[in-house]
């Protein structure tokens, strides 16, 4: 076209040369053209050349200037040849050749000839004011029309419009948008046209009020006005009044088109209102604008935000025209319904059939792919964003970082963080969040406090976070601070930072703190009443949670299954479960929560917390589908009562019903096989969690090394050991309490120094693990000095297991009336765990009168506790008082207290073998019994004399010694070696504590065959190499 053209007017000039460039008849930019002069008069010759010409983008030249021109090439050509010809366009052809740059995109050219021109009209202004505007050089278009009034020039309804979309662009012109509404009224403009433009720029600006009032005085409305309008209550989030509009509209007779159809329906998808989602969707059918590509694009974001993912893709697929925001609406709806296939296959359907996407198609993506499974999904999608170029868009890195955050890959968001070109608030609380989530909370605070260093304005979300990462005893200092921070920044009264303060007050014990944040709330939501029920829940309060429910139905806020949980969890005593479980559990019925899964789950360990395992049992087995959640909370339930090898079966069970596992399971499981400290399976179960990618878990981790622990492997607990600045407080309880088990006192001792050092605040676990230790090392004095200062140094309140070690500690070491006078001022009352510990002070050290008085203690507590008997016996006996032995064992026969038979097992090739005291139901009993009395020989040669002193019946001594080497763990120590190879580890398991003379038997043959031999019963482990015990003879 262009080339005929060149021909055409080479022709008229009656010549052969026409000196047109080659790049003019492509795509060239340049504004000049290289042309030679002809002595033709430029009119005649354009009237001539261009009246008759057939393309009427230049036949209409001389009527409508540029103004029709479409194709680029056609109009450089065409304004080439008018330069050639030095015609005099003039305002009206000159405006029109700036709109055509402008069209084209080339802002330096309008300006160009703006500049240039000698005389401007009010539509040369509106020209430059647009073309800056389109261009995104808002300021510009201001600065411009702020000229274009100096010079005097008056203000039409195109110009003002150009005006308010730039301040609707910038999102920050909202003092320069109300000055040029202050202009519109000045000058009367009140047209239709004009009045649309100011009810988009309120609406942009969150302005709700203002564009209602503005609407109402304007008086002419049209479907145009009445969709701004709905288009900014849109914008500023308010969408029940975008219905409301959209009502009026219809009552006021005016019909819809398809930006109206396109606001309301948005706004339906938005609220979740499906009865008005369905009515519009049947007015579109109704206005045949089914069709149209911007209504069915609202309609697949409607559905999808309804759940309803199947009608999305029914509406997508019938599309006729698709866009890019038609395929990242419908992998948006399959995304938002946690149809994470789906959408992925609908991204590979989009390459294909599309072939191109967008940062907004990555961003949905990633949100899909932040499980460990689909981590791999999200990695690609990540790779994709760097190919396409788009790994710098602020949106897509973004949710990356959450992706990455899902996925539990905190190096890789970390990484991610740190390479990004831009960040704003949004990146910043996504670290946050994630480091939160990882209990990292020292990294959050570090986040919030360069943010501060930064200048940055926080919003609620970034105290939300900080707020969260202090919900730890530990960081109650900290949290004060950041509350501080927060009435600083006037946020004390927005409810996500209000719900924040009350659960970290709540889980930093602070109930009186948490009340009064929750009753100084100017709003509360359902949120905010589960914040602080769970909070006396797990302050052990179930009655102020009761008191507190009850409450909330009064105001009539409808309590969720999450409310369900946090009470239910609240019961944790029989008394608790009588009083409030039961009734909980009968209005979980009444309510309809028990089809809850997750309500049932929270039964079931309600009813196995207040010790009634058969009641969760009973729930789980009717229960027809079971989720993992179902039966992790079966499999720790029996881990708690002790019922390892029941959990360990359902964990099998788990498994071959083919249920996905997740890092709860394996560290349900893990603590199951730490109670029966069976070792091959423990690392059967080590490597699946690798195989399975929960090894990065530190749940997982903490009880992993809990089972190595308990199965005496020290070097694996230190192999698995977090680095030292990313242990949390279990992590440093575990490997205290594995320490103490193990008898390594002085590595106990220093881990605590070294845990307090990093300022990780000891609880009051880890004071048992540490007193422990002091007892089983005979510690006396530094024990003490711990247990004051747990208090006075650490502010932990007294509970009754530090009681128990205490008492255990002066016990062991004789200081038996400094025992009983402690008992005496207990800050807790005394249970049987105090009085066992005593009388089995008083055993060891035959304190007859005081054993009787703590068997009589523990009688009390517990007629049928058969420890009481044995132990009270064993002090008698030792004491030579066989009478009173004998009328403990009559009172034992008429109350039917039977005594609890000792067993000692060993564990080889996946197959358990036990024994009880005497047996010879083992059919290899006579290598067992031979190896016993070859053991025997070898061990009296090397110096081992019995210690008959317990033994509870008036016999001889020789009797004695010989019942001694009828005992359990004896025969099992027998059966192990001739059963496993030399120089390997022999591990043996009692259920009871191991006695005096068995200890020392197994400390002669660990010398004799040169082995390392694992005892472990109920107390601790004796780890037994080359004659000595790590007990050191002290347990």
């Amino acid at each position: 076209m262009v080339h005929s053209l060149a021909t055409k007017l080479t022709r008229c000039c009656k010549t052969n040369l026409w000196p047109l460039k080659k790049s003019y008849t492509t795509s060239s930019s340049s504004l000049a053209l290289a042309i030679t002069h002809y002595n033709v008069q430029p009119t005649i010759l354009l009237i001539q050349c261009l009246a008759e010409y057939p393309n009427p983008q230049i036949s209409s030249f001389l009527q409508n200037g540029f103004s029709r021109i479409t194709t680029r090439a056609v109009g450089l050509a065409l304004h080439g040849f008018i330069i050639k010809l030095s015609y005099d366009l003039g305002v009206f052809k000159t405006n029109t050749l700036m709109n055509m740059y402008s069209k084209f995109g080339n802002l330096e050219a309008v300006r160009y000839l703006f500049d240039q021109m000698p005389e401007r009209n009010e539509a040369s202004w509106s020209t430059m004011i647009s073309a800056y505007v389109k261009m995104g050089f808002y300021l510009d278009a201001i600065k411009l029309f702020d000229e274009m009034r100096f010079e005097g020039f008056g203000v039409s309804g195109y110009v003002v419009a150009s005006v308010f979309t730039a301040c609707n662009r910038s999102l920050d012109m909202v003092c320069e948008g109300l000055q040029v509404h202050g202009l519109v009224v000045k000058n009367g403009l009140c047209s239709v046209f004009v009045s649309t433009s100011l009810l988009h720029f309120y609406g942009v600006y969150g302005l709700g009020c203002e564009a209602r009032r503005l609407f109402e005085e304007m008086p002419e409305r049209n479907v145009v006005s009445w969709t701004a309008l709905m288009v900014g209550y849109s914008g500023s989030g308010d969408f029940v009044e975008v219905i409301n509009a959209f009502k009026h509209m219809r009552v006021s007779g005016v019909d819809c088109n398809q930006n109206t159809f396109s606001s309301v329906i948005s706004a339906c998808g938005s609220l979740e209102n499906r009865l008005l989602g369905y009515q519009v969707h049947g007015n579109v059918i109704k206005f045949g604008l089914d069709e149209d590509l911007s209504v069915s694009n609202s309609l697949v974001s409607m559905f999808g935000n309804f759940g309803e993912a199947q009608e999305a893709w029914n509406v997508f697929d019938h599309m006729n025209e698709r866009d890019t925001i038609s395929w990242n609406s419908v992998i948006s709806a399959f995304a938002h319904n946690l149809m994470h296939e789906e959408a992925l296959e609908c991204f590979y359907l989009m390459r294909h059939d599309h072939n191109d996407f967008d940062a907004t198609t990555l961003s949905t993506l990633s949100s899909v792919c932040g499980t460990v499974n689909s981590l791999k999904w999200g990695k690609r999608v990540h790779g994709l964003a760097v190919k396409s170029g788009l790994e710098s868009n602020i949106c897509v890195c973004n949710t990356l970082l959450t992706m990455y955050s899902e996925a539990g890959r905190c190096g890789d968001m970390e990484d991610l963080f740190k390479a990004m070109p831009e960040r704003n608030l949004i990146s910043w609380n996504s670290m946050m969040a994630s480091y939160v989530q990882e209990g990292r909370q020292w990294d959050t605070l570090k986040v919030l406090n360069k943010l501060l260093q930064m200048g940055i304005k926080l919003n609620h979300v970034t105290f939300a976070s900080a707020v969260a990462a202090c919900s730890d005893p530990d960081f109650l200092v900290e949290g004060k601070a950041v509350h501080a921070l927060v009435l600083v920044a006037g946020l004390h009264n927005n409810l996500i930072v209000g719900n924040a303060l009350v659960n970290m007050y709540g889980k930093c014990g602070m109930m009186w703190e948490a009340k009064q944040i929750f009753q100084m709330m100017p709003e509360r939501d359902l949120v905010t009443w589960n914040a602080l029920i769970g909070s006396y829940a797990e302050n052990e309060e179930p009655g102020q949670a009761m008191k507190l429910f009850i409450s909330m139905r009064k105001e009539g806020m409808h309590a969720n299954y999450i409310t369900m949980i946090n009470i239910l969890a609240a019961c944790s005593t029989p008394i608790d479960l009588l009083n409030h479980g039961m009734p909980l559990h009968g209005h979980s019925v009444f309510t309809g929560f028990i089809c809850d899964d997750y309500v049932k789950n929270s039964l079931i360990t309600m009813y196995a917390k207040s010790g009634d395992l058969k009641s969760s049992n009973s729930i789980f087995n009717g229960w027809g589908c079971r989720t993992s959640v179902t039966w992790n909370a079966m499999v720790a339930a029996n881990a708690h009562h002790g019922h390892g090898e029941e959990a360990f079966k359902l964990f099998v069970m788990m498994q071959r019903a083919k249920v996905d596992l997740d890092e709860f399971s394996f560290s349900a499981v893990l603590a199951a096989t730490a109670s029966l400290a069976i070792l091959e399976e423990g690392q059967q179960l080590h490597g699946s969690t690798i195989k399975h990618g929960f090894d990065s878990s530190l749940y997982v981790t903490n009880a992993t090394m809990d089972m190595y622990g308990k199965c005496g492997e020290m070097n694996d607990v230190l192999k698995l050991l977090p680095e030292t600045y990313n242990r949390s407080r279990l992590s440093w309880n575990i490997l205290i309490s594995v320490f103490s088990r193990h008898g390594s006192f002085q590595e106990a001792r220093q881990s605590f120094h070294e845990m307090t050092c990093l300022g990780v605040k000891p609880d009051h676990v880890t004071f048992v693990s540490l007193l422990s230790a002091c007892s089983h090392g005979g510690l006396v004095d530094e024990g003490l000095a711990y247990f004051a200062s747990m208090t006075q140094d650490f502010g932990v309140p007294v509970a009754i297991e530090h009681c128990v070690c205490i008492i255990d500690l002066l016990g062991r070491t004789g200081r038996l009336a400094e025992a009983e006078a402690f008992i005496q001022k207990m800050p807790v009352p005394p249970n049987d765990y105090v009085w066992r510990s005593l009388l089995a002070a008083s055993r060891i050290h035959g304190n007859v009168d005081l054993g009787r008085k703590a068997a009589k203690h523990l009688l009390e507590t517990d007629p049928s506790d058969d420890s009481a008997y044995v132990l009270y016996s064993n002090v008698c006996a030792t004491s030579g008082r066989w009478e009173d032995v004998q009328n403990l064992r009559g009172e034992m026969d008429f109350k039917k207290v039977k005594k609890k038979p000792a067993c000692s097992w060993v564990k080889l090739r996946n197959k358990v073998s036990s024994f009880a005291i005497g047996d010879r139901s083992h059919p290899q009993t006579e290598q067992i019994y031979a190896k016993l009395g070859e053991l025997e020989k070898k061990i009296k040669e090397a110096g081992y004399i019995a210690d008959t002193s317990f033994a509870l019946h008036d016999t001889d001594e020789e009797q004695k010694e010989h019942s001694l080497w009828n005992h359990s763990e004896r025969l099992a120590l027998a059966y192990g070696l001739i059963s496993t190879t030399e120089g390997s580890t022999l591990r043996i398991f009692k259920n009871l504590r191991v006695c005096c003379d068995c200890h020392a038997v197994y400390k002669f043959v660990s010398s004799i065959v040169n082995r390392q031999i694992m005892l472990r019963d109920p107390y601790r482990f004796h780890h037994f190499d080359g004659g000595k015990c790590s007990c050191g003879d002290y347990w």
